[in-house]
């Protein structure tokens, strides 16, 4: 049969309206993206929208929507000048102080830590995993160590004022709980009610907080800062070393250029979650610190819904103006600079090839080849000991982030196995008494944590693992939409999806709380309050994100010609997707499930609010019950000891686990970084 007889045949057969048109793909499409958007919408929209009529209502007690609008709520806030509104810019200005100090310091580390990672050198991979032992802590288990073993006071043999004892120098107040916190400094404020001009005092605590804050997530922006130095190719460093540039130079016009919007992108990543801090101030118990989800909580606990959701309102606010700015001054360089930039590195790219293949360049700056003479031996003995100087200096600056990373949480655990029925009467750097005793207590006793931690860490379990679950199924689902196919709307979801990134917990929290109620009054018959399964859904929404985030990269890696030679074939789109995408995306599907897993298992605040009862209580909340159980002032032994181990079971098992797949995480999270 003729190529025309056939063709001619099938325009008899199809419609002229299908001719040379492939079938569409837009049903696959809604299908795959609609389970994350009722996520979405069940555990955020809806959330919101509640959050927000209820910030403008009289809520408060069990009025959940209050009588009437209350259209003077945020007014009061903003501008009334009375004791609500005063402490809204206390904690105002002090979670921008926290915000901008902690991810200013985070920054340079994180540059610094990145650099040296970036670099080949012997140890790298535990060097590594070093760095991502931090980063699996829980935050509130992080404030739990400098606030019992590092920051402690002297009469509790702290790390830091042990050490200043020993140098015959004055100890210091690190935090308020034990009495009043040492004032460092005032800041000068305004205010937009009389008397106009005011001052918030920076103490000690708040360092702390900082501090706490800055080891806890500078892997975490080392992370990105290291996905961005990905995409700098060796060859610029080998053609500016060609061209006789400084390791300066070559950072100012060849890393500095390429990496600046990769920067910006981990700089708004973390200022999103610096103005929303909770777990490293709370733990401290200083009333003259707080952040304003701090101050939203204690509201909320006094019952008043509505201030509480129209403060978490005006967070959200704040966190998308300076996400805004950030992105602003960003681009505004970007467009300003690319041409220079771009100029600077095509100079050292013209200028290598010159001097690797041509002699006309090496005349053109001033050499000749009867100039080039070998280099004397005083200069050869120079350069040797100019190379090891370096190498030493490069070593010292890898162990000071290794022992920056991990020496807190290692004497933390070494610590966890001192006899807890003797006090000490020194301050001890290995414990002189070992025994296990301190983790037989954390699982025969309740009455410090309410239940056994065992039922805690079951609980944590299966929450984390459920959330793990229900991320990873539907991000997979509109990761794989989003990163290879073309649809109407598809910016518009993808800046969706990275917003959520900037939403404030409590904007959710506590709207998702009242709608949790109703459905149980609605249904008498299912508990849906107080149950940790229905915090599956919010901590699923939260981290989907992220999941979207590294698959989409993953996703992209796999060539298209895949997927159009299975349809050729006559494959279907869901066959080409669980048959051939999800066996080649599984080191991407591990990764966002540590991730999930390790963000899961360390959250707080969401189960502090929804879970009340003692047996359906988290690992995160064990802890905080533990620190602020007065009980543990009359207890018959070493509570310090018992609360290093609770910390110690609690992250050790991630911290292994990380370290096994340290490889893994880093891959995931840099080609996220890069691609997405």
């Amino acid at each position: 049969m003729s190529t025309t007889s056939l063709t001619e045949k099938l325009e008899v057969v199809l419609p002229k309206s299908k001719k040379n048109k492939p079938p569409s793909d837009s049903k696959f499409i809604i299908a795959i993206v609609s389970p994350a958007l009722l996520l979405f919408a069940i555990a955020i929209l809806l959330p919101i929208a509640v959050g927000i009529i209820i910030s403008l209502r009289d809520s408060q007690g069990s009025n959940f929507f209050g009588n009437q609008f209350v259209l003077t709520q945020y007014y009061n806030l903003l501008f009334f000048g009375k004791d609500a509104s005063q402490t809204f810019y206390q904690y105002t200005y002090q979670t921008l102080f926290f915000s901008i100090v902690s991810v200013s310091i985070e920054f340079v580390l994180g540059i610094g830590f990145a650099l040296i990672l970036n670099k080949k050198f012997k140890g790298r991979g535990i060097a590594r995993a070093t760095l991502l032992i931090p980063w699996a802590i829980p935050t509130v288990a992080s404030a739990t160590i400098f606030r019992y073993k590092i920051f402690a006071p002297l009469e509790d043999y702290g790390l830091i004022n042990s050490f200043l004892a020993l140098l015959n120098m004055n100890p210091v107040q690190f935090f308020g709980s034990y009495g009043v916190a040492e004032t460092i400094f005032t800041i000068p404020i305004l205010f937009p009610f009389s008397p106009f001009m005011g001052e918030i005092e920076i103490s000690t605590t708040m360092f702390t907080a900082i501090v706490i804050d800055v080891w806890k997530t500078t892997p975490f922006i080392t992370l990105l800062i290291l996905a961005a130095l990905q995409i700098v190719s060796r060859d610029l460093y080998k053609a500016g070393d060609v061209a006789g540039a400084s390791g300066l130079q070559k950072f100012r016009y060849i890393t500095w250029p390429l990496i600046k919007p990769g920067i910006g992108i981990a700089l708004v990543f973390r200022m999103m979650q610096a103005l929303r801090v909770y777990d490293a101030i709370v733990i401290f118990q200083d009333p003259r610190v707080a952040s304003m989800t701090v101050q939203a909580y204690n509201v909320y606990t006094n019952s008043k819904y509505g201030l509480a959701s129209a403060i978490a309102v005006l967070l959200f606010a704040l966190i998308i103006m300076f996400a805004v700015i950030i992105f602003y001054f960003t681009r505004r360089r970007e467009k300003g600079e690319t041409k220079g930039n771009k100029a600077e590195v095509s100079k050292v790219y013209e200028k290598s090839d010159d001097l690797l293949g041509t002699e006309e360049y090496l005349e053109e700056i001033g050499f000749q080849e009867s100039r080039i003479e070998a280099p004397s031996e005083r200069k050869i003995m120079w350069y040797i000991r100019k190379r090891k100087l370096k190498s030493i200096i490069f070593y010292i600056a890898v162990g000071f982030m290794c022992l920056f990373c991990a020496f807190p949480f290692g004497w933390v655990v070494l610590h966890s196995f001192r006899d807890p029925f003797t006090y000490p009467t020194s301050f001890e750097i290995i414990p002189k008494i070992f025994s296990i005793e301190a983790y037989v207590l954390l699982f025969q006793t309740s009455q410090f944590t309410g239940v056994s931690f065992g039922i805690a860490l079951l609980n944590s379990l299966i929450l984390a693992g459920l959330t793990v679950l229900l991320t990873i199924t539907t991000g997979s689902l509109i990761a794989y939409a989003i990163a290879k196919f073309d649809f109407p709307g598809k910016s518009t979801l993808n800046s969706f999806i990275f917003s959520m990134n900037s939403l404030p917990p409590l904007i959710i929290i506590i709207p998702y709380f009242i709608q949790t109620a109703f459905l149980s009054a609605l249904i008498p018959f299912i508990q849906f309050q107080d149950n940790i399964f229905a915090l599956v859904l919010p901590y699923s929404a939260f981290n989907l994100p992220l999941a979207v985030f590294v698959l989409v990269a993953f996703f992209n890696e796999i060539p298209e010609e895949l997927r159009k030679a299975a349809k050729v074939d006559g494959a279907s789109n869901f066959q080409i997707f669980r048959k051939i995408f999800l066996p080649l995306t599984v080191p991407g599907i591990f990764t966002c499930g540590i991730l999930v897993f390790i963000s899961s298992w360390n959250e707080l605040l969401f189960a502090r609010i929804f879970i009340t009862t003692d047996i359906n209580q988290t690992v995160p909340q064990a802890i905080v019950r533990f620190v602020f159980n007065d009980l543990s002032q009359t207890a018959l032994w070493d509570t310090t000891v018992t609360l290093m181990a609770a910390t110690s079971l609690a992250t050790v098992p991630l911290i292994i686990f990380v370290l096994i797949f340290q490889k893994k995480i880093v891959s995931g999270l840099t080609m996220g970084a890069v691609k997405g």
